[in-house]
């Protein structure tokens, strides 16, 4: 296989494992701001630190299959199911594990991204048969990193609605309670 596919696949996993940090920072951030954290803030926290090692995962999977002297067809149909599993799995439950979390509706970008999110999980699926797109680096690196930048847009997203949602919640705080003794 040539060099520029290990090199790419390094990187990603080195860029998902940055991501990783990154996305730790919610929890420093909601502290910072005051308050434990809450259903919504953990589900965030933990979903984005599962995203960015499934993606250094996937990264990584194809260069250990190699070690086992697999043909080359096979180290990325093996690669792309292996990865397609948990992706599409991220994709299905997550609407409702939010829901559960915040207690009010998915917003549509949410699942405009899920649905991006499960499109990459299908390319994995399609790269992993065969069908519909020759099996290969090409399909694997671009779902892998489909995966990645879908991520840090939800990220950035999330973190949006975050700091909305904490606004909110301060700003009801300070507002003139009326007296108990009324």
């Amino acid at each position: 296989m040539a060099s520029f596919v290990w090199s790419y696949l390094n990187t990603l996993a080195a860029l998902a494992v940055t991501f990783v940090g990154f996305s730790s920072l919610v929890i420093v951030l909601r502290q910072a701001m005051g308050g434990e954290m809450s259903k919504l803030d953990i589900l965030i926290t933990r979903t984005f630190i599962q995203v960015g090692f499934l993606v250094a995962a996937g990264a990584m999977l194809p260069g250990l299959l190699s070690l086992f002297h697999l043909e080359e067809p096979s180290v990325w149909r093996v690669s792309s199911a292996v990865t397609a599993l948990p992706v599409v799995l991220f994709a299905v439950t997550y609407p409702a594990r939010r829901d559960a979390a915040s207690e009010v509706r998915t917003p549509i970008a949410i699942w405009i991204d899920v649905l991006v999110m499960l499109g990459f999980g299908l390319l994995l699926g399609c790269n992993a048969l065969g069908v519909l797109v020759p099996t290969g680096p090409g399909p694997y690196t671009a779902a892998l990193t489909g995966v990645l930048f879908v991520s840090g847009w939800a990220y950035l997203q999330a973190l949006n609605t975050l700091i909305k949602h904490h606004r909110r919640a301060a700003d009801r705080e300070r507002e003139p309670q009326p007296s108990e003794q009324e």
